[in-house]
């Protein structure tokens, strides 16, 4: 079933694929990917990019510039940006004073932004014109049993406007911590909204480019999630081809001081935002999507240094099981 899964993926059967078996084989499964690479890189840390509470207030810490948390919710119990129990009422004041135009309430542990509510202010209120509802006393009681942290948006710059407005367009760079304790950026794109959806991950609607890691030029085509190619935004009609994003090198330089904060975990796709100030730190994955990685750049057997599969498959702590 997984082999079926990859030849589908990749178009391995399609009659116009130019690649031969030995290029097929440098494609890494997903459950190779999820279950044996990704896991011996975390370990017992994954926790630190799971969880999005932790790794918001350990960044805070370390003073890595990220959204503003308004408030979050553990456990039933809500909890200012600064960790202090407070009640209902003081985070409906936290919410009306915001002066941002967006609050994101995102669900701890969610992944591929699945579960986000975006809420826009208008006359004064945020609203979510998806579910018809307004950011009140009555929402947070539909959440207050789950665990959610509520931001800020990010006022986006200029530069990633032009190519789609309604999203946080984020980078996604994947890094590799370097037995010298360097950083090596193993892949770099864009993910990008489309058709009016306010969230840019692949699994939700949005489209992904590859970036040159040296030159921040981009490719000439984007991919989605559903094996569409696209050499202009579908909405925008903004060219990919010949593009270079202006501030590249301050991406670089942000995403590799920040990797070397958490070098204890080998490789991290990182999701980060340019604002009119610079770079945001969005979140961090511990299992940055192979899929949409492989799908611009090919097969990555080799760009993490998987030259002998089979040593992947029992270790001390992870091991896939057989029975006859």
């Amino acid at each position: 079933m997984q082999l079926l899964f990859e030849t589908f993926r990749y178009n391995f059967y399609k009659l116009d694929c130019l690649l031969d078996i030995e290029e097929m084989k440098k494609y890494i499964p997903d459950y190779f990917a999820y279950y044996l690479l990704f896991p011996k890189s975390y370990k017992d840390r994954g926790v630190l990019c799971e969880d999005k509470r932790l790794m918001y207030r350990i960044s805070k810490g370390l003073k890595i510039n990220q959204p503003h948390e308004i408030f979050s919710i553990n456990n039933g119990i809500l909890f200012s940006p600064i960790s202090e129990k407070i009640q209902e009422s003081e985070a409906l004041v936290l919410i009306k004073e915001s002066q941002s135009q967006k609050i994101f309430v995102k669900p701890t542990l969610g992944v591929g932004g699945k579960g986000i509510y975006v809420f826009n202010k208008k006359d004064g209120i945020f609203y979510n014109k998806d579910h018809d509802m307004p950011l009140d006393s009555s929402f947070l009681k539909l959440i207050l049993p789950l665990n959610y942290i509520v931001q800020e948006g990010v006022t986006q710059h200029a530069e990633l406007n032009q190519i789609y407005p309604h999203s946080l367009n984020t980078f996604r760079m994947v890094t590799e911590i370097k037995d010298n304790f360097t950083v090596n950026i193993l892949f770099s794109l864009l993910r990008v909204g489309c058709g009016g959806n306010q969230i840019d991950n692949a699994s939700s609607g949005g489209i992904y480019v590859r970036i040159n890691k040296e030159t921040g030029l981009f490719s000439s085509i984007a991919y989605s999630d559903q094996d569409h190619t696209y050499d202009e935004h579908p909405d925008t009609r903004f060219k990919f081809k010949d593009y270079v994003f202006p501030m590249w090198e301050e991406v670089i330089s942000f995403t590799k001081k920040i990797a070397l904060n958490f070098c204890e975990i080998k490789y991290i796709g990182w999701d980060i935002a340019f604002s009119s100030n610079g770079p945001v730190l969005i979140e961090a994955n511990n299992g940055p999507s192979i899929e949409i990685i492989q799908d611009v750049y090919g097969g990555c057997q080799l760009d993490f240094g998987i030259h002998s599969p089979k040593q992947y498959w029992f270790s001390d702590k992870y091991h896939v099981v057989t029975t006859n």
